[in-house]
């Protein structure tokens, strides 16, 4: 059987980066200020990586099947994490206040999570499994790596800490139902 752990992370991770724009026009010929318009090149960074990106289904009948399709899965998941991590990168600082610290700490966070990615991965291929239970056994390993970044809603989520970018991902059109998919919408759950 599948730990519920392992599934409950990798597919939280392919779902900050399986975010799907909606192709809509703006209607208004004004331009939108420059964080609106850098906010939108964050949507479309998170709709790249997350392209085609899906959790494999885990046969437990066929243990060495099994851990090569999470192998490939979670190996597929640290590049798009480090692409997306270029990408955020190449764009540069939010244009706003403090908008280089905010990106840094993103950029931080989204690091702990591939570097958890990629020691689950690691764990994952040097595990010997010839049956159910030697899968389960290497399943439960590999999850564990992942435990510390279960709860990564990902770096739009961590943009949106400031209340300007907030606007200006509110602002955009492409993002609006980007940002929710990837739990980033749906207010903060400390209070503020």
């Amino acid at each position: 059987m599948f730990p519920r752990q392992l599934k409950r992370a990798s597919a939280r991770l392919a779902l900050l980066t399986a975010v799907a724009l909606p192709a809509t026009a703006c209607g208004s010929s004004a331009q939108p200020p420059p964080e609106v318009d850098w906010a939108g090149g964050v949507c479309a960074h998170l709709a790249d990586s997350g392209a085609g990106l899906a959790a494999p289904t885990v046969d437990r009948t066929q243990p060495v099947r099994a851990k090569d399709q999470m192998v490939t899965f979670l190996t597929a998941l640290s590049q798009r994490l480090g692409a997306l991590r270029t990408d955020l990168q190449k764009d540069g600082a939010p244009p706003v206040d403090g908008g280089a610290s905010t990106l840094d700490t993103a950029l931080a966070r989204l690091d702990r999570a591939r570097t958890s990615v990629g020691a689950a991965v690691t764990t994952l291929s040097r595990a010997r499994v010839t049956d159910e239970r030697s899968l389960k056994s290497a399943l439960d390993a590999a999850g564990s790596s992942l435990k510390a970044v279960s709860a990564y809603k990902g770096p739009a989520d961590d943009l949106r800490t400031d209340p300007k970018l907030r606007k200006a991902f509110d602002d955009n059109p492409d993002c609006t139902a980007a940002v929710r998919a990837a739990g980033g919408g749906e207010g903060t759950r400390d209070g503020s």
